[in-house]
């Protein structure tokens, strides 16, 4: 080695990683390929029908991960309605007034919403 070179090492170890068993089946893998697409529902009943240990959202994992198809719950807001976005409001708004609203998004929902109803009246 020449003067003002230093010499290198690696110090990154490497570690075996250990995998878990999975507690379940390939008759549960099954069941819940058969079952697709799952959805919040059949996860429970999934559950419910493997026994104890094995919850919703356990079951909602494993289709993940298995790849098998998983329909979300879809959002709702507090009062359960659906969730409208700001900026559909505007479009919404800009279609009954026929001109640009530029800007506008920056308004608080509720009172978009105010607009858009009383438009729609």
């Amino acid at each position: 080695m020449s003067p003002g070179k230093r010499e290198t090492t690696n110090t990154m170890t490497t570690q075996a990683v250990k995998k878990s068993a999975s507690k379940y089946t390939a008759a549960m893998e099954a069941r819940i390929a058969e079952s697709a697409p799952i959805n919040q529902a059949k996860a429970e009943s999934l559950a419910a029908e493997f026994g104890a240990g094995f919850t919703g959202k356990s079951v909602i994992a494993k289709t993940i991960r298995m790849g098998v198809a998983y329909e979300r719950k879809q959002a709702t807001t507090k009062a359960g309605g659906k969730i409208e976005k700001k900026e559909d409001l505007v479009a919404e708004i800009g279609k009954l007034v026929e001109g640009n609203l530029d800007g506008l998004e920056k308004a608080p929902k509720p009172a978009l919403q105010a607009i858009r109803d009383f438009l729609v009246a």
